[in-house]
């Protein structure tokens, strides 16, 4: 019997993501060098991808994050692109600095619960602003199971954004499925 090539299709995930682990920790590293920023990477391979925390100093990690993550989410995207462009098939990768992901989720879920019982109590549908993909998952999956609810996402582009609507006549109550009619957040 021949022996049997291991190649990519036959590694598990956690193995191609650990496979990714070099390139992802050069990248961050050239780049933010380049910048100036002192950063230590740490990265776990996760059950969907990897998840890179970007330890540096308080005042960088401000610079990092920028105004409600979009510097974050930029590294994080090009991030990606990178491994794309290095043949890795798609993964999830997310950037982190002192915990910011984590407060920022708080922060919306919370925000969403008060604007479902906004719109619960006026009837008016709510728009929130433009946001990004993750952060606008964060706001459905918060509204799921909100009976007299509905979430749909918006707009395209930089400008997308959820919107909280009152539950239609006839719409069924809301019991968990994928949690928002919008498969794209």
């Amino acid at each position: 019997m021949p022996e049997a090539n291991v190649n990519d299709a036959q590694l598990s995930a956690d193995e191609r993501y650990a496979k990714a682990v070099p390139v992802v920790r050069s990248f961050l590293e050239s780049v933010l060098g380049l910048l100036g920023v002192e950063v230590e990477v740490d990265i776990d391979v996760e059950e969907d991808g990897l998840h890179c925390d970007l330890n540096t100093s308080e005042e960088d990690g401000g610079l990092l994050i920028g105004r409600h993550g979009a510097t974050l989410d930029a590294l994080q995207y090009l991030t990606l692109r990178v491994l794309q462009a290095e043949g890795f098939e798609r993964m999830r990768i997310t950037l982190d600095v002192g915990g910011y992901r984590m407060r920022r989720e708080k922060s919306l879920r919370e925000l969403a619960q008060g604007i479902g019982q906004k719109v619960l109590s006026t009837g008016k549908p709510y728009h929130f602003d433009p946001m990004s993909a993750m952060e606008r998952r964060v706001v459905h999956l918060a509204l799921v199971n909100v009976n007299g609810l509905r979430t749909e996402s918006e707009g395209e582009g930089r400008f997308r954004h959820v919107v909280v609507f009152p539950a239609r006549d006839g719409d069924p109550p809301r019991r968990g499925g994928n949690g928002y009619d919008d498969a794209r957040a």
